[in-house]
């Protein structure tokens, strides 16, 4: 499931904004229109809804796939992932709640690579037990710890000592998070490395539907926004109770877009690096 794990590395794990199906398949279909491989003049959000109409892609088990296929044969399979914890009524053929959507944007060369990501994905969830504990997880960084579970089971690792190892090997080289004067504590869970920064908003180009960024709290409530859009950053920055609506976890909406928070960094004397994911919000 190697695509499901570069999103997971990669910061493309995101808590759905609501259970409702076309606002959930139409947030994810903004991250893949974000994909600098999707060829230009792709509507993600157009072939998406319009492929739903023609086949539901609840696949079972409370999980769904619905995807965009590309019209060249080069390029590499990409993931973006929604968690609902209330679950969407998505019409699956088993009349189960959808709580994990898996958007894909596949290339023609990578079609059997997807089939049999999907397939091992599938046994995954049955050999896991089922949708139960990603239904009733408390936030989403417990979500992706159990999806890496399901990929080191499904690479015939077990273990997190085998999963803890496979992200050490695996892990793409992004930025390091900023440094600061005090040593990090450990974390019981793995923690994100920051996601690999956009390249810098040239002067009148229109405005990104996605920023990654981070931001750095320091006591007692001190937020710094480090983007390559440097106009949103400051207005972030001049949002009421930002440091506390980023430790939350949950979505919010703030200076035109909709941010989230996909990993966090704890660091000694009460400091905090989140890793977050700003689209912009619907109009």
């Amino acid at each position: 499931m190697r695509s499901i794990l570069n999103a997971l590395q990669d910061g493309r794990l995101f808590e759905l904004p609501d259970n409702g199906k076309p606002r959930s398949l139409t947030f994810l279909a903004r991250i893949l229109d974000a994909n600098p491989e999707i060829e230009v003049g792709t509507d993600a959000i157009e072939e998406i809804q319009q492929r739903e109409e023609e086949c539901n892609t609840g696949i079972g088990l409370g999980v769904a796939v619905p995807h965009v296929r590309a019209k060249r044969e080069e390029g590499e399979l990409f993931c973006a992932i929604g968690w609902s914890a209330q679950g969407i009524d998505y019409g699956a053929t088993d009349g189960q709640h959808v709580h994990l959507v898996f958007m894909y944007y596949i290339p023609g060369a990578q079609k059997n690579v997807y089939l049999k990501e999907i397939s091992s994905l599938f046994k995954a969830v049955r050999k896991s037990g089922g949708m139960d504990s990603i239904a009733h997880a408390p936030d989403l960084n417990t979500v992706r710890n159990l999806l890496l579970d399901w990929i080191g089971q499904s690479s015939g690792n077990t273990g997190p000592e085998a999963v803890a190892r496979m992200i050490k090997l695996d892990l793409k080289q992004g930025p390091a998070p900023s440094p600061v004067a005090e040593i990090p504590v450990c974390a019981p869970a793995p923690q994100p490395l920051a996601p690999a920064a956009p390249a810098p908003v040239p002067p009148g180009a229109a405005m990104a539907s996605v920023i990654v960024f981070s931001v750095l709290v320091a006591p007692p409530s001190t937020a710094l926004v480090l983007s390559h859009d440097p106009a949103w950053g400051t207005a972030l920055e001049k949002e009421p109770d930002l440091a506390a609506r980023l430790a939350s976890g949950q979505p919010f909406t703030a200076a035109g877009r909709q941010v989230h928070v996909t990993g966090s960094a704890h660091y000694a004397g009460g400091r905090m690096q989140h890793y977050c994911v700003a689209v912009l919000a619907a109009g």
